[in-house]
């Protein structure tokens, strides 16, 4: 976990210490709304592609254009433009896989030649504030079946706009769309309420594997169901690509995957521009010169500390406040209104109109063995032939947390929570020349409908996976088992459990 502004180190010493970075230069707020409605636009990027559109001159207005797959209402987006607009500071947070954790560029989260760096030292730029915090929350060699679980672990409290990276760490496999949608939900449905914007890095290795239609387009549809906006290379890389493989390598990646400081340059622009363009039409819209966007100022709600209903449906989630009493009467309808384009579907994407009846929403839990600040207690590991490994600094060829058992029949028993209902297992699984062994597990006494999971797959190297063991269990405090497959008394490959999810 990363932090890049004023935040206190050891509330994020998640795995390892903290990185912390300050501003160079003292910075003063400003606020935009302090203006008559005569006064021109007080950025030189407005209007967007216009002469003083630096992003655009660099990047081409047809290519920018192209690398917004999908914009949508943007109205979570304008609310934190406003929010800026007034002077305010604003927590802006990132999730993602190894292109942003910066490995190929810098190896470091907070490196300057990183796109989270260059587009909050641009935010800074535009709306200077010294309480405005970036954190990183990306973790290598991770995608979004582990954060749909686990971002809570990697996210501060209240955060303000949310970055999620996965279009190339993602298999282009149906079952990462639940995942990736689960990560989406879980964190519309917070009651800080952020906006969320999916950035996607082209991959020449995902482009080798799936053509045109790579993973991102599962991410889109989860983008459209869910009203957020999706921004891409691909748009800009795609063409240029396929004519001129070699350049397009060696100019952009460091390998196969991972973007190089260039290729961190283009991510950072292709976010600058989206954004760019949401705060030209923002200032319009507040000014009343314009009225392509919502205007989303001030209720008396604050994103930090409560606001409207998210969900669509009838009745009241757990943790949330209502819109308004009903003894508020006639302004209902004005709030609702204005807040329609803040709210959750009361729904998950695949649920038809009968599944709405029993509809549960999710609390994604996360038991994870990277979990340093609240691990699992000594006790649940004693007897059991389960251990914990944690890997060394700079450990590269195990750099992973996990439990694992090398003896047969050994059990672990950890409890969970249940919302929703789901509880998965994460775990390692590495191809034929590198072995891992087999578990059986299963939830609470439900010996009978225990799922066997390999540790063997069709894989080029050892890579996490994740996969359901039961769905619809009642909610509330329950336990996942899981015991090793092999002959007792004989040698068997460990398996290796990297965390237990729940939603």
């Amino acid at each position: 976990m990363v932090v890049l502004g004023l935040l206190t180190v050891g509330r994020w010493m998640v795995s390892g210490s903290a990185d912390i970075a300050h501003h160079d230069h003292p910075l003063t707020p400003r606020d935009y709304l302090n203006a008559s409605q005569s006064d021109p636009a007080p950025f030189d990027f407005c209007p967007i592609f216009g002469p003083g559109d630096i992003v655009a001159e660099r990047r081409g207005q047809w290519g920018l254009l192209k690398s917004r797959l999908h914009q949508g209402s943007n109205a979570r987006i304008q609310r934190v433009v406003q929010k800026a607009l007034s002077g305010l500071p604003v927590t802006i947070s990132v999730l993602g896989g190894s292109v942003s954790a910066c490995h190929g560029a810098g190896d470091d989260p907070i490196h300057p030649k990183c796109y989270p760096s260059k587009f909050f030292a641009w935010w800074n730029s535009v709306f200077p504030h010294p309480a405005s915090e970036l954190t990183n929350g990306a973790t290598r060699k991770s995608d979004s079946a582990y954060f749909a679980y686990c971002s809570g672990h990697h996210l501060p409290d209240k955060t303000d706009l949310v970055i999620l990276e996965f279009d190339s760490s993602d298999p282009n496999d149906s079952e990462w769309l639940n995942h990736f949608e689960l990560l989406v939900r879980s964190i519309l449905v917070r009651p800080d309420m952020p906006a969320i914007i999916i950035l996607g890095h082209f991959s020449p290795q995902i482009q080798a594997q799936s053509g045109f239609a790579g993973p991102e387009l599962l991410h889109t549809v989860v983008a459209q169901f869910y009203d957020v906006p999706h921004v891409s290379t691909k748009g800009l890389l795609y063409h240029d690509y396929l004519a001129n493989p070699e350049a397009a390598r060696s100019t952009f990646y460091t390998d196969p995957v991972l973007a190089n400081p260039t290729g961190h340059d283009l991510l950072a622009d292709v976010l600058i521009s989206y954004m760019m363009q949401q705060v030209c039409d923002g200032w319009s819209a507040t000014m009343g010169h314009a009225f392509d966007v919502p205007y989303m100022g001030s209720d008396g709600t604050d994103s930090t500390t409560g606001g409207p209903n998210l969900f669509g449906g009838v009745g009241q989630r757990k943790g949330l406040s209502p819109i308004q009493k009903e003894s508020d009467g006639g302004n209902v309808g004005a709030t609702d209104s204005k807040y329609a384009g803040l709210k959750v579907p009361s729904a998950r994407l695949s649920d038809r109109p009968s599944d709405i009846l029993q509809f549960r929403e999710i609390e994604p839990f996360c038991v994870s063995a990277n979990d340093l600040i609240n691990p699992l207690p000594p006790s649940l590991f004693y007897g059991s032939g389960w251990h914990d490994h944690h890997p060394t600094k700079g450990d590269g060829h195990d750099d992973m947390h996990y439990w694992y058992a090398e003896q047969p029949t050994s059990r672990i028993r950890v409890p969970i929570q249940l919302g929703a209902g789901d509880v998965a297992i994460y775990y390692l699984q590495a191809p034929e020349d590198q072995p891992l062994g087999s578990v059986s597990c299963w939830v609470d006494d439900n010996v009978g409908g225990a799922v066997e999971l390999s540790g063997v797959a069709d894989v080029p190297s050892v890579m996490p996976t994740l996969t359901m063991i039961d769905r619809h269990v009642a909610r509330g405090s329950h336990f996942v088992e899981c015991a090793l497959l092999g002959v007792e008394g004989q040698p068997t490959p460990p398996f290796k459990i990297l965390g237990i999810f729940t939603t």
